[in-house]
């Protein structure tokens, strides 16, 4: 049991340093903006964990995760309150620099 708690805090705390990382170079850098990475990543994280955990292939969950999170953030950039200008591409690009930083730590 030990293990798979560290395994989803480990998961999360390096996504959300890494995708954290590329909002702020994508605008995101006030603090709501920041929560709103943090809580998408939390609902799209302990699932991806969990769902890989039991066997499902990473490629296909990835795919998931990145269209859960551009609808999500697509969503948000409709208000330009949010400043999101590229949902898509922050999505896209912050779960792969996440998904490869993950492969080259395994």
């Amino acid at each position: 049991m030990r293990y798979l708690l560290e395994m989803f805090l480990i998961s999360l705390g390096l996504t959300w340093l890494i995708e954290l990382t590329i909002a702020a170079f994508f605008g995101l850098r006030d603090k709501k903006s920041m929560l709103l990475v943090l809580l998408v990543n939390l609902l799209t994280n302990p699932a991806a964990v969990l769902i890989c955990h039991l066997g499902i292939p990473e490629l296909p969950v990835e795919l998931a995760v990145m269209a859960v999170e551009a609808f999500v953030y697509t969503s948000f950039s409709k208000d330009e309150r949010w400043q999101i200008t590229h949902p898509v591409i922050l999505s896209v690009s912050a779960n792969l620099i996440a998904w490869f930083a993950g492969i080259l730590l395994q």
